[in-house]
């Protein structure tokens, strides 16, 4: 395929869901992107892909870049972004001058990060929003400098603190419509042996999230690589409002104290906020099969929550099912698809306006 004539969305199509409102001007486009990072081309995962579609400067990055600027959110999020790659070419003006991006590297106290070592990005287009705050968040770091708030068990110690994960929450300023949003972004920890981390380290976000918050009207995006898919606490606690961590099976075993910064006296781990997946109705109905795909794994682990005031005008369907059985398992990258996850995107607006 000539890169020139590359269509990003080829074989993936526009759902709507809601078509109360036709003032198409008032749409905010969002999306959240694993872009996968060359330090993670493992062989042992990719081995049945073709070498050249994991080549980052022929074919992975053009095509990444042409992925970016044909969608042009205005909100976009990105995981696994190279920090050299970021500041070399996407820091500044990308996908153009309109855009302003903020970017946190992954780091841990036994983890010394390289130009190498991702980090999760948000880009944000100026013409319709001011950016008034940037919050950091790395989760390790977060505990250790507020240690009287946590119940520093050997497992907080040894499974949640070594963690080199990190969130990214901005504050913006809607000039349309006189709306406060807070955007987060995150990319929860890979394993699947971690999945009470993966909990906690969202219960992180959430609590920084609403430390930060000072509108109780404003719009909350909470969105990234969640490493989880519909089934896992972590979607259950960000859905529901409330995880009980003493009957979860990934608890169990495993001991984070009672009464402080993460759980209740209960054992509950609370979320503040009410939110819902703008592609639960897609998954619901059997329309969207995976966020990643590669040889040995298909799931849906990408997600992008919205606040009670969000509309969902329509999201970006999955992949052609067809296209995919043409696959024939070997999963992405390929000519098609530069990282082993897809971007999701919707449109969004008040639903006020």
């Amino acid at each position: 395929m000539a890169q020139e004539d590359y269509d990003a969305l080829k074989y993936r199509k526009w759902i709507k869901l809601n078509q109360s409102s036709n003032n198409n001007d008032s749409n905010i486009s969002i999306m959240t992107y694993n872009l996968l990072s060359r330090h993670y081309i493992w062989k042992h995962v990719y081995d049945q892909n073709n070498p050249k579609h994991l080549d980052w400067a022929k074919h992975r990055f053009p095509l990444i870049n042409q992925t970016i600027r044909q969608l042009k959110c205005d909100i976009m999020c990105f995981q696994e972004m190279e920090y050299y790659v970021y500041k070399r070419f996407w820091s500044k003006k990308f996908p153009n001058d309109k855009f302003k991006s903020f970017y946190i590297q992954k780091s841990s106290a036994q983890f010394i990060p390289t130009d190498l070592t991702d980090g999760v990005g948000i880009f944000i287009n100026t013409e319709r929003f001011d950016i008034l705050d940037e919050i950091k968040i790395n989760y390790g770091q977060e505990i250790l400098k507020n240690q009287n708030k946590y119940s520093l068990t050997n497992d907080l110690i040894s499974r949640v603190i070594p963690r080199n994960t990190v969130g990214l929450i901005l504050k913006l300023y809607d000039k349309k419509f006189n709306k406060i949003l807070y955007v987060s972004n995150t990319h929860l920890y890979w394993s699947p042996k971690f999945n009470d981390v993966k909990v906690l380290q969202t219960k992180l976000l959430l609590n920084k999230l609403e430390s930060s918050r000072k509108e109780l009207d404003s719009t909350v995006i909470f969105l990234g690589d969640l490493n989880s898919n519909y089934d896992s606490d972590v979607v259950k606690l960000l859905r529901d409002g409330q995880l009980d961590s003493t009957t979860s099976k990934e608890f169990k075993n495993h001991k984070y104290g009672l009464n402080n910064e993460l759980m209740d006296s209960n054992g509950i781990v609370q979320n503040p906020f009410s939110l819902r997946d703008v592609y639960e109705t897609l998954f619901d109905n059997c329309k969207l099969h995976f966020t990643s795909f590669v040889s040995r794994f298909s799931d849906v682990v990408d997600h992008i929550f919205v606040s009670d005031d969000i509309e969902i005008r329509q999201v970006l369907g999955e992949v052609d099912p067809n296209y995919c059985a043409s696959k024939n398992g070997k999963g992405f990258p390929d000519g098609q698809f530069p990282s082993d996850h897809i971007p999701l995107v919707a449109e969004i607006n008040y639903k006020s306006i």
